[in-house]
């Protein structure tokens, strides 16, 4: 039986916030943030028991990915930084949408994970993060109602035993 926690409902509102803004977030095209860095977009799934993060890097160094999990072990953090390319001189540019420099995503995680075993691997500019998800609770099950069994005594009037 689990201890009844007052804020776990809190938790699970700001996990489903977090959601829905990053939903909303992922609509404006090469989104940037205020001070010249760029938000890389992150799809989110769950595979069986595992929930998957598919960070979209292209052109970022697999070296500049950092992928931690705060201290109270409930904020997955992806950190890292897309270098500007020394092709051209920026005077030489005519057209420029690609954005550079740092980024930082932060997602909550469900309660329970075991941070020592996600895994993250980097492929074709597509960073994958696997996060094993524990059963929280219990499932449904049918619980047997016991009444009182009947015999049958004299006369046949019935009592209970």
């Amino acid at each position: 039986m689990r201890r009844w926690d007052p804020f776990s409902e809190l938790r699970e509102m700001q996990y489903e916030m977090d959601r829905l803004l990053d939903r909303f977030s992922r609509d404006v095209p090469a989104a940037t943030e205020p001070f010249g860095g760029w938000i890389p977009a992150v799809e989110t799934y769950k595979k069986g028991n595992d929930v998957v993060f598919k960070c979209e890097l292209p052109g970022v160094d697999p070296k500049e990915v950092d992928v931690t999990v705060d201290e109270t072990g409930r904020q997955l953090i992806i950190k890292g930084e897309r270098k500007t390319e020394k092709d051209a001189k920026d005077e030489d540019y005519i057209h420029r949408e690609l954005t550079y420099g740092s980024f930082e995503r932060r997602f909550t995680l469900p309660e329970g994970v075991k941070t020592d075993h996600i895994k993250a691997k980097f492929s074709n500019g597509m960073l994958e993060i696997t996060v094993p998800v524990p059963e929280i609770g219990t499932k449904a099950k049918k619980i047997e109602v016991e009444t009182p069994k009947m015999i049958e005594g004299e006369k046949g009037v019935k009592k209970a035993a």
